[in-house]
This record gives C-alpha cells, sequence and structure tokens, in this order.
C-alpha cells in the first residue's frame, strides 16, 4: 500500500485553507494577518499546529476551520499530473490517503475530479489519533510501502512508524525541510512519483 497525504501533495488547497484559517483566528477574535502560506515553518502541519504557534486554541481553531472547509462549496484544483500518477500507482496496489483534513472535504474533491475509484481508502482527521499512530495500525493489516507527504510531520510520522518517508518539492513545505526531516527521496513532480514507484520506491521497503 502507497499512503498519500492529501493537501499540497494531492490537493493544491493551500488558497482555501488559508482562507478558512483566517476565518477561525477571527472566530477567537484574532484579527492579526496570516502569512499566505501560514503552514510554511510548522513542524505540526495542521490546524492545531497552526493555533499553537498562534496561540489560540486549538481544538476550537481547527473546529471552526474545518466548518468552514465543510460548508465551502470551493473544490480545490488537483495537482497537476495528479490524476495519471494516482492511476499508475493504484494499477501496482492499494492507495490509501491520510490526511488531517475532513472525510467531507476529501471524498468530494476525489469526486469532482475523478479520482475516487484510484483510492481504496481513506484515513482522515475523523478518525482520532496521530498520523503515526494511525500508520502504525495500518502496518498490521496492510503495511505500507511509503508515506508520501509534502510537511514536515508527514515525514517524522513516517520515520516514527518505521515507514519509508518520501517528500514533495510542489508542497506546503520546502523539500528542503523534509530532506532534513529525514525523507529518503524528493519527488520533483507528480510524474517523479511514477518513476520512483518503478525504480525505488518499493525497494525502499524491502518489496
Amino acid at each position: 500500500m502507497v499512503v498519500f497525504d492529501f493537501d499540497g501533495v494531492i490537493a493544491d488547497s493551500l488558497e482555501i485553507c488559508a482562507r478558512a484559517c483566517i476565518h477561525a483566528a477571527r472566530r477567537q477574535g484574532c484579527t492579526r494577518p496570516l502569512a499566505e502560506n501560514p503552514f510554511a515553518d510548522l513542524e505540526q502541519v495542521s490546524f492545531e499546529g497552526l493555533a499553537a504557534k498562534l496561540g489560540l486554541n486549538t481544538r476550537a481553531f481547527a473546529a471552526d476551520a474545518c466548518g468552514y472547509l465543510e460548508h465551502c462549496r470551493e473544490i480545490a484544483p488537483l495537482i497537476p499530473g495528479m490524476a495519471e500518477t494516482l492511476r499508475q500507482v493504484a494499477s501496482n496496489g492499494p492507495l490509501c490517503i491520510l490526511s488531517a483534513s475532513p472525510r467531507s472535504t476529501i471524498e468530494p474533491f476525489l469526486r469532482f475530479h475523478g479520482c475516487s475509484g484510484y483510492v481504496c481508502k481513506i484515513i482522515s482527521r475523523d478518525i482520532p489519533g496521530s498520523k503515526a499512530a494511525k500508520l502504525m495500525r495500518l502496518k498490521k493489516t496492510q503495511p505500507p510501502i511509503c508515506m508520501i507527504g509534502d510537511g514536515v510531520s508527514d515525514i517524522l510520522a513516517a520515520k516514527q512508524a518505521g515507514v519509508p518517508a518520501v517528500g514533495v518539492s510542489w508542497g506546503w513545505q520546502p523539500a528542503r525541510v523534509l530532506a532534513e526531516a529525514g525523507a529518503e527521496l524528493i519527488a520533483e513532480t507528480p510524474s517523479d512519483i511514477k518513476y520512483l514507484f518503478r525504480t525505488t520506491i518499493a525497494g525502499l521497503s524491502g518489496e
């Protein structure tokens, strides 16, 4: 099984998620401007991680941000080239999405972009536990070949769970930061994932 993060890796959702963060911050009376990419320097790339940095109530912030996403009719763009990458990876074995976003955001996105059939499992924020804990549980039934992510928290979760970590260069955090966090490989484009899968990724887990 290949595990993908969602936001920033598959979905070009930074703008929508940034608006959700502005909404959540204002709900707590925080009106200071946020960076265009408020997640860029977080170790925990999540609504809770940003709320902690801002000194806000993490649970309320995450609930308000997710509420904004659930009521937002806008569907984020698909990262160019990702549909073909998902199709090809899925043709070689099961594909899972592990995300801090709610299922109510992920499923409509996949349907809209015609990618639902490529994904056999979604592990969203609706399921309790950290990403590392969810990866460890997944290992008991369907051991992941790798975790593909765009955030330090993705890489660290994979390392903690003993799963090979692959970073991407087009996501919410710089490739250099992902490499420093321990990513074994960095994909420069979605097409690289297809190439790396054929030549390298499967070998990282010994398959």
